[in-house]
């Protein structure tokens, strides 16, 4: 049985990686839809994945994989929160430009300001 603050800890990784995969959010039934899709095993349900996002419960290792390989990020890091803390694969290049590439131009002017200021 898993501690109550792994389960948290858990979720507030799922839900990181969901918010950076899709910043205007999925409802419980998006995320169960897109996850059964992928997933080659036995299907979940809105419950099951409402567990995973509100510290409830952790998935089984073959459905952190699925989430993993969906939300391209390492299963280490979904399941542990470690792996040096990276949970992109590499990816970091890919998931900032699909981020920007939705934002307004007014919010680039801003985002364009705010990295000037760390240079």
């Amino acid at each position: 049985m898993h501690k109550q603050s792994e389960k948290a800890k858990f979720s507030e990784r799922l839900n990181f990686a969901l918010n950076l995969t899709y910043p205007k959010g999925l409802k419980t039934s998006q995320i169960a839809i897109k996850f059964n899709l992928l997933h080659p095993n036995t299907p979940v349900t809105q419950q099951a994945v409402h567990k995973w996002l509100n510290g409830l419960a952790i998935p089984t290792e073959d459905k952190i994989q699925t989430l993993a390989k969906w939300l391209n990020v390492q299963p280490e890091w979904l399941k542990y929160g470690e792996v040096n803390d990276a949970p992109f694969d590499g990816k970091r290049d890919e998931l900032l430009s699909k981020l920007i590439s939705g934002l307004s131009e007014q919010q680039k002017a801003v985002l364009i300001d705010l990295i000037m200021m760390f240079k």
